[in-house]
């Protein structure tokens, strides 16, 4: 009997001597346009996302909790983004969605996690509407007003011209911001004499930039993306059309104009809120930290919109830390007002959402390329080099 007892207890032993299981991952579902027209832009922001969880997992995961990204390519389809959306919800389970860029694809998404209840932190929108829904689960780390102030703001102080063209992209942020461009402009006396939308893709700007010619606009603000940039400019030496300046909303950040248009790049202006050599509110040490980590890790620089995504991805750990620390159970509810009450430093800046999502403390600077590197000179209390006006 004696000898039973033993053998009895002998498993019962082994088993209570067993390690506890780890907890089980937490996945997060993340979309952007990695093939397609967006690839360049997509995977920028998929980048800074992995890098920044990857970084979370070194040190443990958030809260002794490792976290798993699953990634879907969008290809720049709105209904594939919905399908991803559909599929990372529901058939893997993820706690919370993150990526997105333009708002044709990044306001699919936030359709889909308002109706299954779980957060989405979009990377890259600015389509005003999509905060204003009443969609408690969407947030941004992006958006629409730090354009506007930093495109207008230069016209108004630096170039202090009175006649001005606009032309723009026909998607949702584009559109808007054209338009407020127009109205804030307006109030300040300033002519548009041209406000021309155009479809994406277009590939003859000629009309368009004669027309601004004919009526003597003297700066062209460039509502649309890198490509359409890049032909805009080439275009406007092909027809004979020069202003004092062009600045470009989305894109000119980025190192390849200078690569891809070389000597034609000096003078030309965009806007940014980071990139290397570019840093906001004294974050330089940060900034270069993740610089370094991030060509540890992908052989080079990392893009401007990298940034968007590492920000975010910080932000939406931050979120979940909060939970898992405090012995909730990680629902989209949770998370969603976890998300809620971020308030988290990044090279980026401060991120922390109002009361629909929005970023609070998101910042852009208009930057002018000199002797081939960009150069921020406007706000002038962010500036590190006068803008040569006319930039040629």
């Amino acid at each position: 009997m004696r000898r039973l007892v033993v053998a009895l207890a002998l498993p019962a032993l082994a088993l209570g001597a067993a390690p506890a299981r780890a907890a089980a991952p937490l996945t997060i579902g993340e979309i952007n346009p990695r093939t397609g027209a967006l690839a360049v832009q997509g995977t920028a922001i998929h980048q800074g996302i992995l890098l920044a969880v990857e970084e979370a997992n070194a040190r443990g995961g958030v809260g002794g909790r490792r976290i798993q990204v699953v990634s879907r390519d969008d290809e720049g389809a709105p209904q594939r983004a919905i399908a991803a959306a559909e599929e990372l919800a529901s058939r893997h389970a993820a706690v919370a969605l993150i990526g997105g860029y333009v708002d044709s694809l990044v306001g699919p998404i936030s359709e889909v996690a308002d109706r299954t209840r779980i957060p989405y932190l979009a990377t890259a929108s600015l389509d005003e509407r999509l905060s204003r829904r009443g969609n408690r689960y969407f947030f941004r780390i992006s958006s629409l007003a730090p354009y506007i102030a930093a495109t207008t703001g230069i016209v108004r102080d630096v170039f202090k011209t009175r006649n001005v063209a606009i032309l723009y992209s026909s998607t949702p942020g584009a559109t808007q911001m054209a338009r407020h461009q127009r109205e804030a402009l307006e109030r300040d006396g300033v002519r548009v004499s041209v406000f021309g939308p155009f479809a994406p893709g277009l590939s003859d700007f000629a009309p368009l930039l004669m027309r601004a010619r004919e009526r003597g606009a003297e700066v062209l603000l460039s509502d649309t993306f890198f490509a359409d940039h890049l032909l805009l400019v080439r275009q406007m030496a092909q027809v004979g059309v020069d202003m004092k300046a062009f600045l470009g909303a989305f894109g000119m950040e980025f190192p390849a104009v200078i690569r891809d248009l070389g000597p034609a790049s000096e003078g030309l202006y965009g806007t940014t809120s980071w990139q290397p050599g570019v840093h906001l509110g004294g974050r330089e040490a940060e900034s270069d930290a993740f610089i370094r980590a991030f060509t540890t890790r992908f052989g080079g620089e990392p893009a401007p919109l990298t940034m968007h995504g590492y920000a975010a991805a910080k932000a939406l750990l931050s979120a979940l830390e909060s939970v898992v620390t405090a012995g909730r159970e990680p629902t989209g509810e949770s998370i969603r007002d976890a998300l809620a009450r971020v308030d988290v430093e990044t090279p980026l800046g401060r991120v922390k959402f109002d009361g629909n999502g929005d970023p609070l403390f998101y910042e852009r600077v208009i930057v002018q390329i000199q002797n081939g590197k960009h150069v921020v000179v406007y706000p002038r209390e962010r500036a590190t080099a006068a803008a040569r006006y006319p930039a040629r």
